[in-house]
């Protein structure tokens, strides 16, 4: 492999949080995308997505050289499941059980796998592959429903806005200090360098139609690993071993570029990728109409999600 780029930066000013990764050797090239914690007890530190990324790349990096596919599955699931069992978590002690209870308090993350040996890649969940400028589409239809959802409730409180705004013109000024008005005015605020900082504000404020959708992102969890309309694969340590998993062919001189979901319309470059990604910033900030996703930009944080771009000549 030849690597041409790569970059791998997680959405928050503290790198130590980035929930993506990626691993280059001389056998396999990887990126790795930690699912965004839906966590009720917060057992994971610093979170389910960063620890679960973690272990992967490490799995990844001690592959023997011609692993199949199902080796490689068998393999990063089961450093996920040996993890339940040694009870790494925050509290001393942890009821393994209950990761095959609540499926959302389980580690999770996403995978795309090139193996050089055997010239292929294997697309574990939703992570991106583009061969030779082609892309493989890789979106859940679970994803694109709760995008859609996320939108509805997003437009939504955005008519309560402008009726509350419209009898606001009509009422009287209050006399008393009135506190912010608008989630801009609450989410953020500008340091001595020009910089836009993210106060420490609850999730409500800063999301509220994410919040609205939280109950059915933890539902989700629920089809991880099912098949039928809704099904999905995730690495969690319960995976099926016969789940149909997409594999892409490479050949030698093939130029590939794997990817996380966090550049949501990939391109051939990293500087068009970025591009894009700029654009929706600017056009479609909230992410709720060009492209309805289930959380959008954060005032003072670099993008709406860890971003991974990995790019090679095999």
């Amino acid at each position: 492999m030849r690597v041409i780029e790569r970059c791998c930066r997680g959405k928050k000013a503290d790198q130590s949080l980035n929930e993506d990764g990626l691993v280059v050797t001389d056998d396999f090239a990887a990126v790795v995308d930690g699912v965004t914690s839906k966590s009720v007890r917060r057992s994971w530190r610093p979170s389910g997505g960063v620890v679960a990324k973690d272990l992967l790349l490490e799995a990844i990096a001690a592959l023997p050289a011609d692993a199949t596919m199902r080796q490689v599955q068998s393999s990063l699931d089961g450093r996920l499941r040996a993890e339940y069992a040694r009870c790494g978590c925050a509290d001393d002690v942890v009821d393994t059980a209950l990761f095959e209870r609540e499926p959302w308090e389980r580690l999770q993350a996403n995978a795309v796998i090139y193996s050089a040996r055997r010239h292929e890649a294997w697309l574990f969940g939703d992570c991106q592959i583009m061969v030779n400028g082609v892309q493989t589409p890789t979106v859940k239809r679970v994803d694109k429903l709760l995008g859609e959802l996320r939108s509805f409730a997003a437009q939504a409180l955005a008519l309560d806005d402008s009726e509350n705004d419209a009898v606001s013109h009509t009422s009287p000024v209050p006399t008393a200090t009135a506190g912010p008005t608008s989630i801009a005015d609450t989410s953020a605020t500008t340091s001595e360098t020009g910089d836009v900082k993210s106060l420490d504000l609850p999730p409500a404020i800063i999301d509220p139609a994410r919040e609205m959708i939280l109950p059915f992102l933890r539902l989700q969890s629920r089809f991880a690993n099912r098949r039928g309309e809704y099904g999905y694969f995730v690495f969690d340590g319960f995976t099926d071993p016969t789940y149909l998993i997409r594999m892409v062919p490479v050949n030698p001189g093939d130029e590939v570029v794997l990817a996380s979901d966090g550049y949501p319309l990939l391109r051939p470059t990293m500087a068009e990728s970025e591009r894009e990604l700029n654009r929706l910033r600017r056009d479609d900030p909230r992410l709720i109409r060009d492209y309805r996703t289930t959380k959008g930009f954060v005032p003072g944080q670099e993008s709406f999600d860890d971003r991974t771009y990995l790019r090679f000549v095999a």
